[in-house]
């Protein structure tokens, strides 16, 4: 699968209030390209924290901190589960892979064996 495209991104969905809490409705997508295969996490997660000037009628009144808040914690509880389902579908895992050098000086500084393209 030499120079495959994967791209993903997390968007936050919906906001409502229940009990105490600020309940983020999110979808985290991954699309392997060219069009191999896409993978979609739809959940939700609650914010337990300082919600003041947020109305859960308007996304856009999220403030910074809570949306960087929520999209660390979907990439952290997400990921894993994208690989494990990567792995199951036998595709490669929607996490960069490190980068290798080589020893000797008179050969090719970096090996590169897949293209990767986060938006």
């Amino acid at each position: 699968m030499r120079n495959l495209k994967i791209t993903n991104s997390s968007s936050i969905t919906s906001l409502h209030m229940e009990e105490d809490a600020l309940v983020i409705e999110f979808i985290l997508s991954v699309d392997y390209f060219p069009n191999v295969a896409s993978i979609k996490i739809e959940g939700e997660m609650r914010y337990v924290g300082d919600i003041s000037g947020v109305d859960v009628n308007d996304k856009s009144t999220l403030r910074q901190d809570i949306s960087r808040e929520a999209h660390t914690a979907i990439l952290r509880f997400c990921l894993p589960e994208l690989v494990i389902i990567s792995k199951q579908l036998e595709l490669l895992p929607p996490i960069p892979f490190p980068s290798m050098e080589r020893k000797n000086p008179g050969e090719a500084e970096k090996v590169r064996d897949n293209l990767y393209d986060y938006r």
